[in-house]
């Protein structure tokens, strides 16, 4: 199977990072690879990247002469990609050598029709205390609870570790780019994925695996841990599924949140609030803060979004 590595990219400060996924994925295991690098809406950053990679014959470049979104440029990268499996990553995450080899093999396995994988963080500064583990889907890493380190079907994987057969899209049509990230921060809508799979789901009958051992790591500065942050993405989060909504009814939209929710409510927090009477008793308050914080705004969000829609 030659599998399809979509990198998408538009920050000029980002290219180091970038520089060194590319470096990641030459680097796999697995061989049969293309990669394609979507350079969007930055001539400079298209121009800096071009020379790098222009003599090898399994990297396409591609520019967009305007900013399409993270997704919208995904959607650019899927139309070209000539692989029979198409795997994203981003442009400040750095893959295990075994990435593709783990993802491939639950292809062959069991026949899936996509295909998700672990991520892990890499802190740029020092991790807060303040920012918990259960909160990790924020900045787009696991947390350890996730499935239990099993390979089970999930209803989608993050973006930063996510694959599809080819055939997928040829049938179901590609990313709402309307509900993922916009250029510069303008946006952090996070409703494409669950989206896409939820499509795939109703389509085919299948779901996505996830496969724990399908590794890749994901660069966090300090910008995407401060508390501002955090609270304006969980009210996009919110705002996301209730665009998801009114996009159409697709069974199984709020499943994983309400799953979430109760793994929150029952076994999170009352962990935290028993580690107030421990020596970590400030951390804890701290955290309980956070997350009754991020639990508020995901409500707000999501209220905004429906009140919007009527």
């Amino acid at each position: 199977m030659l599998v399809s590595i979509i990198v998408c990219t538009h920050n000029l400060d980002n290219y180091q990072n970038l520089i060194q996924t590319i470096e990641s994925l030459l680097k796999q295991t697995y061989r049969e690879i293309e990669i394609v690098i979507v350079v969007d809406g930055n001539h400079d950053l298209f121009q800096k990247v071009l020379p790098i990679y222009i003599d090898r014959s399994n990297i396409k470049i591609l520019e967009n002469e305007f900013s399409l979104g993270a997704f919208g440029a995904g959607n650019v990268g899927v139309k070209v990609a000539t692989g029979d499996i198409i795997a994203f990553i981003d442009d400040d995450a750095v893959a295990d050598t075994k990435w593709l080899e783990n993802l491939v093999k639950i292809y062959k396995e069991r026949n899936a029709i996509s295909v998700g994988g672990k991520v892990l963080p890499i802190w740029l500064s020092k991790q807060p205390d303040s920012f918990p583990e259960e909160l990790y889907w924020l900045v787009g890493v696991t947390h350890s609870d996730f499935r239990s380190g099993l390979i089970s079907e999930v209803r989608n994987s993050y973006g930063v570790n996510m694959s599809f057969k080819k055939d997928v899209f040829d049938k179901i049509g590609y990313f709402n780019a309307k509900l993922g990230f916009a250029k510069g921060g303008a946006s952090y809508l996070q409703g494409a994925e669950p989206e896409f799979a939820l499509r795939m789901k109703q389509r085919f009958g299948k779901g996505v695996l996830y496969n724990p051992e399908a590794i890749v790591y994901h660069k966090i500065p300090a910008s995407k841990t401060r508390f501002g942050k955090l609270i304006r993405r969980a009210f996009y989060q919110g705002y996301s599924k209730a665009l998801m909504k009114r996009f159409g009814s697709l069974p199984g939209t709020l499943t994983t949140e309400k799953s979430y929710l109760r793994d929150l409510l029952f076994n999170y927090i009352p962990r935290h609030i028993d580690g107030v009477f421990s020596s970590h008793c400030w951390r804890e308050i701290k955290r309980l803060n956070l997350v009754g914080s991020v639990i508020i705004s995901v409500g707000i969000g999501f209220l905004y979004g429906y009140a919007k829609g009527r």
